[in-house]
């Protein structure tokens, strides 16, 4: 049974998974990168900046950082939890009030959504199951819906098969 990821979450994945670390493809690696990724998903339709570009590759290795924490990874936090201050500063994402709860949102688009999106899942509690593959070549963003969270790859067939070898050859050579 496949569950429906919440599309806050599925945002946020995308936006990480924009560099694969593999193959070094980066959909952000400039300004109509950043544009093209934004207009695709209907969050800007304006002409991002170079420095823009560079804000938005920063947020998404903070975001990257802070998913790899989620799966215990060594990450600095503090440095990830600064970079997305200034971003939602700077983006103008703004707290709604709906009666009884809150919710973020970013009018001017652009990665304020994506700020706007992982504030809202750490404020709707889903900001956990958003995971970096622990194989430290790999880092692709995922969401966890396993029962106990446990998951500690992007795809148990790749990532975790390759760890799995890793540590069959080290016994081995012990």
């Amino acid at each position: 049974v496949m569950s429906v990821v919440n599309p806050r979450l599925q945002l946020v994945c995308d936006f990480v998974n924009t560099l694969d670390r593999e193959s070094g493809a980066d959909e952000l690696a400039d300004a109509t990168g950043l544009a093209a990724w934004l207009r695709a998903r209907g969050l800007w339709g304006g002409r991002p900046t170079r420095e823009e570009a560079v804000r938005a590759r920063w947020l998404r290795e903070a975001l990257r950082d802070l998913l790899y924490a989620h799966n215990g990874g060594d990450a600095d936090t503090e440095v990830a939890a600064t970079v997305l201050d200034e971003t939602s500063r700077l983006a103008g994402v703004e707290v709604r009030f709906d009666g009884t709860s809150i919710r973020l949102t970013s009018p001017l688009g652009g990665i304020g959504a994506v700020v706007a999106a992982a504030g809202q899942a750490m404020v709707d509690g889903s900001w956990q199951s958003l995971k970096a593959c622990s194989a430290d070549s790999c880092r692709w963003a995922f969401v966890d819906g396993t029962r106990n969270h446990s998951r500690r790859w992007c795809s148990m067939s790749v990532c975790g098969n390759r760890e799995k070898a890793r540590r069959f050859r080290r016994r081995l050579a012990e």
